[in-house]
């Protein structure tokens, strides 16, 4: 992966600032933050700048030889942050050189992430967190309801130049049903077929959502939000796009994406805490009579989220996978699927998909015990939690 802030880039940065500021900052500590998939530089100056502050956040363009990254991720950052303007639950971005590949960000300072809470040992405070996600995820949606224009204008402002590469993440999987109905024939897993009207359903309603349209974070996962003592903030608007909200929901739910390696389930008061928060800012923009389609638009989701994780049952299905990752591939799926049910059957849509999913969680557990043995355990901040685990199907 290359994605170094280099001698150019960093130049390229303050000349930037210089620009805005009317003098050149002066850098006194350059700190290395993020991971190594997505690490980003913080800067420290010696004094503060005018409309900026003491320090600022650098990302800076990625690019891998599998090609992940490129200018598409930032150009979509960008366009996101400002869509969303001067937002309490996000950063601003105040500098974006596209040819140098740098954007910078106001500096939302040092939090813990909202997995280092849940990781952590305070039920109380990690409870008070996913309240506080609940609502940030709300305002996300809220304040960027009805501005899909102001989106489109920020991402014409690179002209012609590429935002669609690998901006399609969270969709894909719904476009991609005939790869799960091949996948399940040659694995003899339940006949995916059954569920291409729903799928076709789901994916009408992600092309037209109506009043659920709105700049939806399409990464939203526990290391993307830091737990600030004025409320969660939102980071890493790579994916962004301005579409179906409930992709977004559903991970109140579920509780978070695949690729997080601390895998693990919240109690369901927790879950319901932080659904109920979210609906409450909602509602703030939401017209009235739309709400009874609530449901039915969180199941869309779901089964959104959901169509993209089955694409990955031939690598569920592998031999030569860790004890660890063959289990949490297999039980997440499995209560993944648990969980779609339930929301399914709330909205009383989707029942085909409904079905394929019991019988498809079945097979795996008969198939693979490690897909129900040992059950999904809480976050360890809940891990003295007796309430049922947000796994229940």
């Amino acid at each position: 992966m290359h994605h170094p802030l280099t001698a150019a880039r960093r130049d390229a940065v303050l000349h930037g600032l210089t620009a805005i500021c009317g003098r050149r900052p002066v850098v006194v500590a350059a700190d290395g933050v993020g991971h190594h998939w997505a690490p980003v530089t913080r800067l420290v100056f010696d004094r503060d700048l005018p409309g900026v502050g003491g320090s600022v956040i650098v990302k800076t363009r990625r690019v891998d030889g599998a090609g992940h990254g490129g200018p598409a991720y930032l150009r979509r950052e960008v366009a996101g942050l400002r869509t969303l303007g001067r937002s309490e639950i996000a950063a601003r971005v105040i500098l974006a050189d596209d040819e140098a590949g740098v954007v910078v960000q106001s500096d939302l300072g040092t939090w813990p992430t909202l997995e280092q809470v849940l990781l952590g040992d305070d039920r109380a405070r990690a409870a008070a967190a996913m309240v506080a996600y609940g609502r940030a995820v709300g305002r996300l949606h809220a304040s960027t309801s009805g501005r899909r224009a102001d989106h489109e204008a920020a991402l014409a402002e690179f002209g012609a130049a590429d935002v669609t590469t690998g901006g399609d993440s969270g969709t894909r999987g719904t476009r991609r049903w005939s790869a799960v109905e091949a996948a399940c024939a040659d694995l003899g897993l339940p006949d995916a077929r059954i569920a291409r009207d729903d799928l076709a359903f789901v994916r009408s309603q992600l092309d037209d959502p109506g009043a659920f349209a709105a700049l939806v974070h399409d990464d939203l996962n526990p290391t993307n939000a830091l737990v600030t003592e004025h409320g969660v903030r939102l980071v890493d608007f790579e994916g962004s796009r301005y579409g179906h909200i409930g992709f977004d929901v559903s991970f109140l739910h579920y509780p978070f994406p695949h690729h997080s390696p601390n895998w693990s389930v919240l109690p369901v008061d927790v879950v319901d805490d932080a659904d109920r928060a979210y609906r409450a800012v909602l509602a703030e923009s939401l017209p009235a009579d739309v709400w009874p389609a609530y449901d039915e638009m969180l199941a869309v989701g779901a089964a959104t989220a959901l169509a993209g994780r089955v694409t990955r049952l031939p690598l569920i299905a592998q031999t030569d996978q860790s004890a660890y990752d063959s289990w949490r591939r297999r039980a997440q799926l499995v209560q993944q699927l648990g969980v779609f049910r339930r929301l399914a059957a709330r909205a009383g849509i989707l029942h085909d998909l409904a079905v394929w999913s019991a019988e498809l969680a079945d097979a795996m557990v008969r198939r693979w015990p490690d897909a129900g043995a040992p059950p999904p355990r809480l976050y360890p901040a809940f891990a003295g939690t007796r309430s049922a685990s947000a796994s229940s199907g």
